[in-house]
């Protein structure tokens, strides 16, 4: 069944809104991760936070146009994944990858799937997508 118009914004803000709602804890806890431990000063001022509402609601966008068969926690999963590969490469051109980031691709997409299956899913549901 295509999307209208209403439910590709609806797709959109959503997913943005999830993100920009759980954006908070980056924001806030950046000074206590700073504060214990000093050497990862850089790369906690380094990844671009804020593009991440953009990036959730593309996705879920995307997600509800093109409905795919897997379930919206595999989907979300798959974000979380590009987004460690992104970060890592970005870290890398900037040359300030280190080897402990590798461990971002067990804790994020882990997290992301947990948020798409219960917080995204259980909106898009309550807002009828």
């Amino acid at each position: 069944m295509p999307t209208t118009r209403q439910q590709s914004v609806m797709a959109y803000l959503t997913g943005a809104g999830v993100a920009g709602t759980l954006l908070i804890g980056p924001f806030v806890g950046r000074p206590f991760v700073v504060q214990a431990f000093p050497k990862f000063r850089d790369l906690a001022y380094a990844f671009p936070f804020f593009l991440l509402p953009v990036a959730w609601g593309l996705w879920n966008w995307l997600y509800v146009r093109r409905q795919p068969h897997v379930a919206i926690g595999t989907w979300g999963t798959l974000l979380g994944v590009l987004l460690v590969l992104a970060a890592n490469v970005l870290f890398l051109v900037e040359g300030r990858w280190i080897p402990a980031l590798l461990l971002a691709f067990l804790t994020v997409p882990a997290g992301y799937y947990l948020l798409w299956s219960f917080v995204v899913g259980t909106v898009n549901e309550l807002v009828g997508l």
